[in-house]
């Protein structure tokens, strides 16, 4: 398992979690103070004003301990993406794993294990340019308005 966000234009990780552990709530919190706590205490109040925190749903990020303990570390109210559940064409992350998947896996490439997989994941996130990030988040509002014009459940991108 990994976990990588975007902030902005940046990619933020990848980040490598436990081999073999299940990602509970209490799992997930201690990855994220582990990992992205550090990153996002780096950057300035600017920053910290103007992002919004958008988890992907699975049930380890929405638990009501993931959310005290996310308010504990100032991301809370406003600052969390509010969005309804088993909709992932509406998360820019969902198309850049997509994006990842084919770099890492161009020309049909394989791996006999899972450090050489990792290698090339962590190649492939230094790959991807700002501009690829930018386009994934600017592309958010008109996904919404899409959606909610054809009242559906999911968009066909």
């Amino acid at each position: 398992m990994f976990w990588a966000g975007i902030m902005g234009t940046e990619l933020v990780g990848p980040f490598r979690g436990p081999e073999g552990v299940k990602m509970t709530s209490a799992k997930y919190v201690e990855f994220m103070t582990d990992h992205f706590l550090p990153w996002y205490r780096r950057k300035n109040y600017a920053f910290h004003n103007k992002i919004i925190f958008m988890h992907d749903n699975a049930p380890s990020h929405a638990a009501k301990n993931t959310s005290a303990s996310m308010a504990v570390m100032g991301i809370k109210g406003e600052k969390v993406m509010v969005w309804p559940p088993s909709s992932p064409d509406l998360n820019p992350i969902e198309n850049l794993w997509s994006i990842l998947k084919q770099k890492i896996y161009e020309g049909g490439r394989q791996f006999t294990s899972k450090q050489q997989l990792w290698e090339a994941i962590l190649t492939s996130c230094k790959q991807i340019q700002a501009e690829t990030v930018q386009k994934l988040t600017s592309s958010m509002d008109a996904r919404l308005v899409k959606l909610l014009s054809i009242r559906g459940p999911m968009l066909k991108c």
